[in-house]
């Protein structure tokens, strides 16, 4: 009996901590939303050509929330608002539990902009999206949380190791900008049919000239049986990237 009291307590309260969260939760959410839409961004035009479609974009949306949930509890909008997640009857959250209530973000975002999740946290017990109530977990005040290890904690060296991935990331993303892009501009150019000759059936790059704000490439175009050749050169313009400067493609009549 003991046990089964203490259990509805801890029920009882985790209502009412849901239910007080609900508004900086929804806070939270556009600041998570605004910061993610920012990243989706960057990744796709930095990174997009026609190979890379909406399963990587979906991919990084998932693990824009499972990352930092598994390691603090709450994404980057809860942690500011000082919310995080716990399980709703005061078990320790799992990292299973995050993956299931984010693995049915595409449930709760139906049918935009998060509406059956915004209904169904106004309308459940514990302030539960679909997700929520899948993976048994609520939002809450992390202030509030009395139970020890009721969300997660990183371990020793997290938030350095953390750190150190973010920076190696931009890092990584500001080189690829400049010395990757070129070929996927070039290479999107192709399927729009403006590499040149909008004939082309195929084309081949050279060795790129690199100089400061300018790539060129000695350039092979096909036509059918045609072998043409030339060069072409990009720009890099601020904010626009890298646009095509000039070029020539000579085809043997």
């Amino acid at each position: 009996m003991a046990v089964a009291a203490t259990e509805g307590i801890v029920f009882t309260a985790r209502a009412a901590q849901a239910r007080a969260a609900q508004w900086t939760r929804f806070r939270a959410l556009l600041v998570d939303t605004i910061v993610l839409s920012i990243l989706l961004t960057v990744v796709n035009v930095v990174y997009g050509s026609p190979q890379v479609g909406w399963v990587w974009l979906a991919l990084l949306w998932m693990a824009y929330y499972i990352v930092p949930e598994s390691l603090y509890g709450a994404s980057l909008g809860k942690l500011l608002f000082g919310l995080c997640v716990v399980c709703v009857d005061g078990r320790p959250l799992s990292v299973r539990s995050i993956w299931t209530r984010n693995a049915l973000r595409f449930l709760d975002v139906l049918p935009f902009l998060y509406l059956l999740g915004g209904i169904s946290v106004r309308l459940t017990t514990y302030s539960q999206r679909v997700g929520d109530k899948w993976a048994g977990t609520a939002v809450v005040f992390r202030d509030q949380v009395v139970e020890r290890d009721a969300t997660r904690h990183p371990p020793r060296g997290a938030n350095r190791l953390v750190i150190v991935t973010l920076l190696l990331a931009l890092l990584f993303t500001i080189a690829f900008e400049y010395f990757g892009r070129p070929a996927l501009v070039l290479e999107a150019m192709y399927e729009q049919h403006r590499l040149m000759e909008a004939n082309l059936t195929s084309y081949q790059l050279g060795t790129p000239q690199w100089s400061f704000g300018r790539v060129t490439y000695p350039l092979t175009g096909y036509e059918g049986g045609r072998s043409c050749t030339g060069y072409i050169a990009l720009n890099w313009e601020w904010p626009l990237g890298w646009t095509m400067s000039d070029g020539t493609l000579l085809c043997p009549p």
